[in-house]
């Protein structure tokens, strides 16, 4: 798969996303192949023909232009920057062009304070940036911890199983850290109690998200339920759907982070 360099016009970016002020995506597009990918909204921004999940385009002077940018502003960001919104930082070409570490740098230069969502575990790369910042939290989004079923899902991902142990090593190195159950699959994700018990020790926080019936990504997923788990997709078409359904699994969630001693941080219906 072939990776197109471009030039970013802008990098910091104001955000609308809950407890970040600001917004920075190094890379346009995602490699990762997520049958449920939200995002794949930004492929007509894009000029790609492709089919999204397969093509990137690296921001080779995003970190050069933030820091530009920064500089300018002189005074300290208000609030954190999130890495990323429409894309993933750690992605594989990550390792190559070393961009997100980049960016990484002008934003701990400049004291800034950052939260990352990735689904690689890539990030403990830059563990020891991570470390220096002030205000640093790092989460990993999973859907299961079963590595079969991811790569029917999220075949060019991160096995989850890596991603939980990634969580685990940033935790042990005093990095604040979050899982994000994203999106919970019914009918295929584990149980969210189970998924919740697993995660313990390793998270400080746990969010979660409902599968959106409608769109693009809805139908991603039910090919892939009518490809692999055919026997299951009417029962996950009448869960999906059911607010009863995702009510029970909210309650059931708060009541196992509360169990296990984890803050709850919400969780997000469309």
């Amino acid at each position: 798969m072939a990776v197109r360099e471009i030039q970013a016009k802008s990098m910091l970016q104001k955000s609308g996303l809950p407890g970040a002020q600001y917004v920075v995506n190094p890379y346009v597009g995602c490699v990762h192949g997520c049958v449920y990918c939200y995002a794949r909204f930004m492929k007509r921004f894009t000029g790609h023909n492709e089919p999204w999940g397969r093509f990137l385009d690296a921001r080779v002077n995003a970190p050069e232009l933030l820091r530009r940018e920064l500089a300018r502003r002189r005074a300290p960001l208000e609030g954190a920057v999130f890495l990323s919104s429409v894309t993933d930082p750690y992605q594989p070409p990550e390792a190559r062009y070393r961009l997100t570490r980049g960016v990484l740098e002008a934003l701990l230069d400049h004291g800034a304070a950052v939260d990352i969502l990735t689904k690689s575990d890539l990030v403990l790369r830059d563990l020891d940036l991570l470390r220096q910042f002030k205000t640093c939290t790092v989460g990993l989004s999973l859907s299961t911890l079963d590595d079969a079923l991811a790569r029917r899902t999220e075949p060019r991902a991160t096995p989850p199983t890596k991603r939980r142990a990634a969580l685990q090593a940033l935790h042990d190195a005093g990095v604040r850290t979050y899982a994000f159950i994203s999106p919970y699959l019914p009918q295929l994700s584990a149980g969210i109690e189970e998924l919740l018990e697993a995660l313990a020790g390793a998270v400080d926080e746990v969010g979660v998200e409902a599968l959106n019936p409608s769109g693009a990504n809805w139908a991603g997923v039910e090919a892939a339920i009518h490809r692999h788990y055919p026997e299951r997709l009417e029962t996950h078409r009448a869960a999906v759907r059911d607010a009863g359904y995702w009510a029970a699994l909210e309650l059931q969630a708060r009541q196992a982070a509360a169990r296990l001693g984890i803050r709850f941080t919400g969780f997000y219906r469309h």
